[in-house]
């Protein structure tokens, strides 16, 4: 029988009769990577929670301090890097579809989601994170959507929650795959509160403490607590340094624009950048112009057009090779199908950003329908 992934409780709270669920995400070998079966396990855990009335609330963590989630299982969405791309996706596809819909399930669940966001969220772990209503990070988490680093671009609602980051910065984010600090997370609205890791416990209990009689309710006085409660700003990082600065410089740009710019700030200021000579050229600019697609839209039309994105790049190879490179042979030396922007054909893009035929529907809008979320 297959271990579970996720490991489910409930903790009574201290105001009323009800129940605060609790979900660990338990693959610490693989920092959390959300496989299938993880990704089903919290749907079924969000499920339960929304059906429950006893359950008035959901925490999320991680079994271990290393990572809350380091991205999603793609040596298994891309058959282990398979070279020159997939034939058959609808694997790739029914991941994908489940992944995302979780992403859904957790923004719109009817009572609070509060993510403790310790060590690495990246990728797949910024979906289910970016869907708690109070997203916790500690000194030692490092938050990314490094997608264009293995040939694909921010996904699980990625080019529409960066839109919440100040200053139209997000693209840059979308764009460069750039890891961030905990504080810097914070002033880029991808995290709310920055704790001590000593400090869970203390949290844990003032949120049991909490009047759970409506979503709002709770949100309210936990809020009112912490900002009582918290002490001095954490030391800037670069990005609350600079990101004005910056903010300005990117203001109205088209995305090869964009990234002219990043490229000039990569020596200007080394540390906004690190790292960004590695995403792929091609898969930089599709995610720039998602993003900016994705800009007007709601969370469930973006992540069906991601969706769409994946099956697009899974069979034209370049996401495959991606994942080859750095995760499979580990040869850290990608065959990019583009190298450099510069030559980034317009045609090949329009390609890649061109919704599928579904010969049997939609596959996410399908289960999205069935939940509820197509039309919220």
């Amino acid at each position: 029988m297959t271990e579970p992934t996720v490991r489910f409780h409930t903790d009574a709270l201290s105001h009323d009769e009800g129940l605060l669920g609790v979900a660990t995400l338990d693959r610490p070998r693989a920092l959390n990577a959300l496989d299938h079966q993880m990704i089903r396990e919290l749907l079924d855990v969000v499920a339960r929670v929304e059906a429950d009335p006893s359950i008035r609330g959901l925490w999320i963590e991680s079994s271990e301090d290393k990572a809350f989630c380091a991205g999603g299982d793609v040596r298994d969405v891309t058959n282990q890097g398979q070279r020159g791309g997939l034939t058959d996706v609808s694997h790739a596809s029914d991941y994908l579809a489940d992944e995302y819909l979780l992403d859904v399930a957790l923004r719109l669940c009817h009572k609070p989601v509060f993510a403790w966001g310790d060590g690495y969220i990246m990728g797949g772990g910024m979906g289910v994170f970016q869907g708690a209503d109070v997203r916790f990070v500690t000194e030692h988490s490092n938050l990314a959507m490094p997608e264009v680093r293995i040939g694909f671009v921010p996904d699980c609602g990625g080019s529409w929650f960066l839109h919440r980051v100040p200053g139209g910065l997000g693209i840059c984010l979308s764009m460069s795959g750039v890891t961030v600090s905990a504080g810097d997370a914070c002033w880029l609205n991808l995290a709310d509160w920055l704790m001590p890791r000593v400090e869970k416990e203390t949290l844990y209990q003032s949120i049991l403490n909490l009047p759970f009689a409506s979503k709002a309710t709770a949100l309210g006085a936990l809020g009112t607590q912490l900002a009582e409660a918290t002490g001095a700003s954490p030391r800037q990082g670069p990005w609350e340094m600079h990101g004005l600065k910056l903010s300005h410089a990117i203001r109205h740009q088209a995305p090869k624009a964009v990234w002219s710019v990043m490229q000039h700030w990569h020596h200007e200021v080394p540390e906004l950048f690190v790292g960004l000579e590695q995403a792929s050229p091609g898969a930089s600019l599709v995610a720039g112009h998602q993003f900016q697609r994705a800009r007007y839209g709601s969370l469930v039309e973006a992540v069906i057009q991601e969706h769409d994105l994946g099956m697009r790049m899974l069979t034209d190879g370049e996401w495959c090779e991606g994942v080859r490179a750095l995760l499979i042979d580990k040869d850290k030396n990608p065959q990019w199908r583009f190298s450099t922007v510069e030559s980034v054909t317009k045609d090949w893009i329009e390609a890649m950003l061109a919704p599928m035929n579904w010969s049997d529907g939609h596959p996410l809008q399908h289960r999205l329908l069935t939940h509820g979320y197509l039309n919220r």
